[in-house]
């Protein structure tokens, strides 16, 4: 995969850092597109210290025109894209009695509409590039939700099937399109639940034992499936999404 380019969006931290340390561990060229700036120059500084090519661009793809900008700039610096990661999101959680017009557009901004609107940006140079692929990071909330998770539900729902869409439409165009749909990942958005427990590690412990495989998931399981999906082997896959989540989602509780 020598001199192949990957874009990550919100590669400073999280799911999406470890999909840009692993993909450039595999030879891929980065970029790491987030609003957190030291945190994504930290992580284009680490791929580059370890012989990696990687630079990071601040941008907030909430806005409709970003993608087009970081297009640009992929394809000045490298003329090339072949994958393409919508990893950024929003956690918003409100209760209905609570919501706002302006916090859900917000959400379905960066959480939906980017996924849409990247894939639109990108398909010309990745067409260009001889084609390529895309992974879309969903939620396993898409189909399991609880309270005050209205837009946040909504839009993983929404990336889910977007993702079956632009796969018919990209897939002539050489560009496959799958996603991912994580469980509980333990990143710094997780940090933020534990915040709010009055026992947090009680809380963690019932979380994990939620899970199949007794535990909760890494930044390093979502970004394993993210390598599987745009390598070779996956040739065959599009539209489709993959459930990463210890088996979270595949019993049913009594009690």
């Amino acid at each position: 995969m020598e001199h192949r380019v990957a874009v990550v969006t919100g590669g400073a931290a999280g799911i999406g850092r470890g999909c840009a340390l692993r993909l450039a561990a595999d030879g891929f060229r980065v970029a790491l597109v987030d609003i957190d700036v030291d945190g994504g120059n930290q992580v284009a500084d680490r791929i580059n210290e370890v012989g990696g090519e990687a630079f990071f661009l601040e941008s907030d793809i909430g806005e409709p025109d970003a993608f087009k900008q970081i297009v640009a700039e992929v394809a000045h610096r490298w003329d090339a894209l072949h994958v393409l990661v919508n990893n950024a999101g929003l956690d918003y959680n409100e209760p209905l009695s609570e919501m706002t017009v302006a916090a859900w557009d917000r959400c379905l901004a960066v959480d939906l509409r980017s996924v849409a609107f990247s894939a639109q940006a990108a398909a010309d140079l990745m067409e260009r590039s001889g084609g390529g692929s895309i992974v879309n990071i969903a939620s396993v909330m898409a189909w399991y939700t609880v309270p005050d998770y209205g837009a946040y539900t909504a839009s993983k729902a929404g990336v889910t099937g977007l993702t079956r869409t632009l796969a018919l439409e990209l897939g002539p165009r050489g560009i496959r399109v799958n996603a991912i749909a994580p469980g509980f990942i333990d990143t710094t958005a997780w940090e933020r639940v534990l915040a709010k427990m009055d026992d947090p590690e009680e809380f963690a412990a019932s979380i994990s034992a939620l899970h199949a495989v007794g535990r909760r998931g890494k930044p390093a399981d979502i970004a394993g499936a993210v390598a599987f999906l745009v390598g070779n082997d996956a040739g065959f896959i599009t539209g489709q999404t993959l459930v990463v989540d210890g088996g979270l989602t595949a019993q049913i509780r009594l009690g």
